[in-house]
């Protein structure tokens, strides 16, 4: 972690940012409101991704970069450590929430971390085990004057003519399992690219290629497929997404060497939902005009395999070109490379980016 320098007469005093949370620790909430420090921002901020292979143990160690050069500068560190501190154990990130982490490991235990700080729980083990479960999580903060978030985490999966529906509260330090007796039609896990795009008022949504974006309302117990805002048949593999930013939810496609984003209009619990389409844009002319500058100039024609949104502004997304992250602002037309895999395009086609939000001071699970 960064030094902070004081000067004295007595000489130089170094305090480390470990020190400073450690002490931070044992302030109230409130007493941090008032803080007003510029390494403290009021509002969270993007700050990275995290990303991960499953293929090889080597490729299977976690990384993280930065969304920004700009971003770079409220965190100094390494984020890549401070997930493998997590223990010796191989794990794996799930998914992730404002902030914190969701990942496994091989003996099939859940664990909710946070980066900043490298506090982690484990969760009670499933009380039923099964490959590869489609996972939803999120975390909130329920009281803006205390120090703790509470989380939820949802795993669902077929088994014969029914679906299994297990949840995980951390107010209740329960799994409860629920059996739907309508089966969902769906696409293997892997083939999803992102993890659970995000949660409403307490449904979970998912995105299966070629079908449906299916939906889960934990407090109703009840699942149901949200109409795409096209024809069906324009769904191509690993053509489209759909991400939680700034409280909505976005659907994105790119056909073509154009994307297009809808945002959901309809109440998240409405059988009719309502799109309306926000952006569309031609996002491979502007990469086109500079190839150089993105590292692909032997990498024409211009493919997306892979986008991600960003957390808290709607139009900016972040797509993986032939194993190039690209951020790419659908409002201005503006592109920037933001980070290189070092890898061959096919072996980063189905890499995962979890987004990590910094916030204006470290929350306690």
């Amino acid at each position: 972690m960064k030094r902070l320098r004081k000067l004295s007469g007595k000489g130089v005093v170094e305090v480390t940012e470990d020190i400073i949370i450690n002490v931070l620790y044992c302030l109230p909430s409130k007493s941090l409101a008032s803080c007003r420090s510029g390494r403290w921002r009021p509002q969270p901020n993007l700050i990275g991704f995290f990303y991960q292979a499953r293929d090889t143990y080597e490729r299977s160690k976690i990384r993280f970069f930065f969304s920004s050069k700009e971003s770079s500068l409220v965190i100094d560190g390494s984020l890549d450590e401070s997930v493998n501190s997590l223990g010796r154990k191989r794990v794996y990130i799930v998914a992730s929430s404002n902030g914190f982490l969701l990942c496994i490991d091989l003996t099939g235990v859940y664990y909710v971390y946070n980066p900043a700080t490298r506090q982690h729980l484990a969760l009670p083990k499933p009380r039923m085990e099964t490959n590869d479960p489609t996972v939803g999580f999120i975390c909130k903060v329920d009281d803006s004057t205390k120090d703790g978030i509470s989380f939820t985490v949802v795993r669902h999966w077929d088994f014969l003519s029914s679906v299994t529906v297990e949840f995980f509260s951390s107010e209740t330090n329960v799994n409860n399992l629920n059996v739907d007796a309508r089966p969902l039609r769906r696409w293997n896990y892997k083939t999803m690219k992102s993890p659970s795009a995000g949660v409403i008022d307490g449904v979970f949504c998912w995105l299966y290629y070629f079908q449906q974006i299916t939906a889960y309302d934990s407090v109703h117990k009840r699942f149901w497929g949200l109409e795409l805002p096209h024809d069906q048949d324009m769904v191509f593999r690993d053509r489209c997404f759909l991400g939680f930013s700034g409280g909505a939810f976005y659907y994105a496609l790119n056909v073509g060497t154009t994307i297009t984003v809808w945002r959901l209009e309809s109440n998240i619990r409405s059988r009719d939902a309502v799109w309306v389409r926000k952006y569309a844009a031609n996002f491979a002319s502007t990469v086109l005009q500079c190839l150089e500058a993105f590292r692909l100039v032997d990498s024409t024609p211009i493919e997306v395999q892979n986008m991600d949104i960003h957390p808290a502004i709607p139009h900016i997304f972040y797509l993986n070109v032939s194993g190039k992250v690209i951020s790419y602002d659908l409002e201005t037309n503006i592109a920037e490379l933001v980070y290189d895999f070092g890898e061959y395009c096919w072996r980063t086609e189905y890499y995962k980016l979890f987004a990590y939000e910094w916030h204006q001071w470290p929350r306690l699970l």
